[in-house]
């Protein structure tokens, strides 16, 4: 019953966000008559931020699985986005939902924490190669590189019609490899 309660209230949630709607766990117990001490037993204390935490947390452990398959120092950006790419498009409704609603929830935290044990290695690498570590841990240069992917998954999610992954993958992948100076300033005259 637990499973069933859950998808429902993050149903209901998206559903209410969709509709442009007031999100709050008062409209999601109307809608669904699910008491508010239910979600709470079922999400935390923390209301429409656990519920979506939750979402957030179910799709980073599908990611994390994959990933966890590979080394981080030894796996290159190709391999990433095949498996980045469909899983998140497995999502795209719910990922559209949350990036065009008032929902956005940024989890540079909540995500670092879910990635950092595969990347510390690297990023400790990363930091002292290019001796970052006077201004900058590798878990605060992990946050950045999960925000930057995070504005991309944005843009990509925030389209009407999304593009599929394999029409999608080169786009990521010179996102990824293009500096933001080459990306911006390339060609302009300086």
């Amino acid at each position: 019953m637990a499973k069933n309660t859950k998808e429902i209230v993050i149903r209901t949630l998206l559903n209410i966000a969709a509709e442009d709607g007031v999100v709050n766990v008062e409209e999601i117990t109307r809608r669904t008559g699910i008491t508010r001490n239910t979600i709470r037993h079922n999400f935390g204390n923390k209301g429409i931020d656990s519920i979506i935490a939750h979402i957030y947390t179910e799709i980073f452990q599908e990611i994390n699985e994959q990933l966890f398959r590979h080394d981080p120092s030894e796996i290159p950006v190709e391999i990433f986005a095949d498996i980045l790419l469909p899983i998140l498009w497995k999502h795209r409704d719910v990922a559209h939902i949350l990036v065009t609603s008032n929902l956005l929830y940024r989890t540079a935290d909540g995500a670092t924490d879910f990635v950092f044990p595969w990347a510390k290695e690297r990023y400790d690498y990363l930091v002292k190669e290019h001796q970052l570590s006077p201004y900058f841990s590798s878990k605060q240069l992990l946050s950045f590189w999960i925000s930057y992917l995070d504005i991309i998954f944005t843009l990509w999610f925030s389209s009407q019609i999304p593009l599929e992954p394999e029409k999608f993958k080169p786009i990521f992948i010179k996102l990824i490899k293009t500096s933001m100076y080459d990306l911006i300033y390339k060609g302009i005259g300086h």
